[in-house]
């Protein structure tokens, strides 16, 4: 048994210690730097101000805190734009699940997520493009409108990021869904059915409290994803035009490798975990909470 217990041990051994490499020494040391003032290319001549840089960060800096404000609102439009379309489209898929062609069209539609956000970014960047973009060019054809800077301006800006990060995700949405419609029991259908229910009624009675933890699980993933956002903004907008879409990751990206300020952006790097670790948490009691009442129901 002792012999066994060290060979597993051996194995996890380094597994733990690349763990141990990459993510808790980088977090500690992110949080012995957020303690000092210092710059990146004179690191020896850091000197320890204790919480100074959090206070400034969060009661004195408008563009830290205009970055946080940017990321929840970004982070709430694409998660309801997502929960809205990603519905719709597992419920397309739910009622067309008996054709041979549906595994292929669920396929395809879900090649979105497969991209990397930063092929993403630079893809929509050259849609949007007021000169030469296709979207510039419908707009134009079609519907009579002059094309416009559609990332230069705040708030077109600010929505374009939303509309992308939604085209990406919508389809991760799709599948939790599609997953959670798969799992009601055909007999309540049947049962809405004698009963003269119609789509609304089988749609809130049924269907969505059926998918309610799928859905609350989407929304964990997803606010963690948008929290740490960094990709898609740092292609299209650098988080211009000014501040409109600055976000909090591209806010630490710039402070560390733009303006050397290393012990601001570490500063700003643990309030970003922070905030990752109060949202995840109620998120997660949430979702315990409706899938113990499930099962009591």
């Amino acid at each position: 048994m002792n012999r066994e217990k060290i060979e597993k041990t051996l194995f996890i051994l380094p597994t733990c210690l690349f763990l141990l490499a990459i993510s808790i020494f980088p977090f500690i040391y992110s949080v012995y730097l957020s303690a000092f003032q210092a710059k990146l290319t004179k690191m020896h001549r850091k000197f320890f101000i204790g919480w100074e840089n959090y206070q400034i960060l969060l009661f004195e800096d408008d563009v830290f805190l205009t970055a946080i404000q940017n990321t929840f609102t970004i982070a709430f439009s694409s998660i309801t734009i997502e929960i809205i379309l990603g519905f719709i489209m597992a419920k397309i898929f739910f009622e067309i699940r008996h054709l041979k062609i549906s595994n292929a069209i669920r396929t395809i539609s879900i090649l979105p997520i497969m991209l990397t956000p930063l092929c993403v970014g630079l893809v929509f960047l050259y849609i949007l493009n007021p000169t030469l973009g296709i979207f510039s060019y419908i707009v134009e054809t079609f519907f009579g409108l002059e094309p416009i800077a559609y990332l230069g301006q705040p708030i077109p800006a600010k929505i374009s990021i939303i509309c992308i990060n939604s085209w990406q995700w919508t389809p991760f949405m799709m599948i939790l869904l599609l997953a959670g419609l798969m799992t009601v029991p055909s007999e309540q259908y049947e049962a809405a059915k004698i009963d003269g229910a119609n789509w609304y009624h089988v749609m809130t009675k049924i269907e969505i409290p059926s998918i309610l933890s799928f859905m609350l699980l989407g929304i964990v993933l997803r606010l963690i994803e948008c929290i740490r956002l960094f990709d898609i903004i740092y292609v299209t907008t650098r988080g211009g035009p000014g501040i409109a879409t600055e976000v909090m990751a591209y806010f630490t990206y710039r402070t560390e490798f733009r303006s050397f300020q290393i012990g601001t952006g570490s500063a700003s790097a643990v309030i970003i975990l922070i905030i990752s670790i109060i949202v995840t948490t109620i998120a997660v009691t949430l979702l315990r909470r409706v899938e113990r009442n499930a099962d009591f129901s």
